[in-house]
């Protein structure tokens, strides 16, 4: 990518100026775009919350991105908006292990195994509530236990 686009899509992210990043390299043959672009339009895709669109554009650079923590934590971002806990969590610990000192990747990291484990624990007790209907009982909890003590 020439230096001049680089520090225009620079600016534009400084800015806030997501579409005109996008509206800019969806301009350039899909051929022609090198990871950088292809980097830079998902990233605006998801800084205009459009992570499906996003993800699709990530996985275009799915092989170049496996050493690059900046693709784990976008990809794991995308995850983390749609409320695909699991999935962001897996990108996100990996995104931490390539730089463990980014605040960011920590921080999305913590929210997502919070995200996920309340998810699995509402899940657990709509599992238990189904296997107590559905076994016919109509006892309550402590039915039957002597609570005088």
């Amino acid at each position: 990518m020439d230096k001049e686009l680089i520090a225009q899509l620079t600016q534009w992210h400084e800015d806030d100026e997501h579409q005109k990043i996008v509206d800019t390299l969806m301009e350039i043959p899909p051929a022609d775009r090198d990871y950088e672009m292809v980097s830079s339009l998902a990233r605006a895709y998801n800084n205009l919350e459009r992570y499906e669109e996003a993800l699709e554009h990530f996985a275009k650079i799915a092989e170049q991105g496996q050493n690059d923590y900046l693709w784990h934590f976008r990809v794991g971002y995308s995850y983390y908006y749609l409320n695909r806990y699991e999935e962001a969590v897996r990108v996100l610990g990996i995104a931490h292990d390539l730089y463990p000192d980014d605040e960011n990747t920590a921080m999305f990291l913590k929210f997502s195994q919070r995200k996920l484990r309340k998810e699995q624990h509402a899940a657990a007790r709509q599992a238990i509530r189904e296997q107590h209907n559905d076994s016919g009982t109509t006892a309550t909890p402590f039915e039957g236990m002597d609570l005088s003590e």
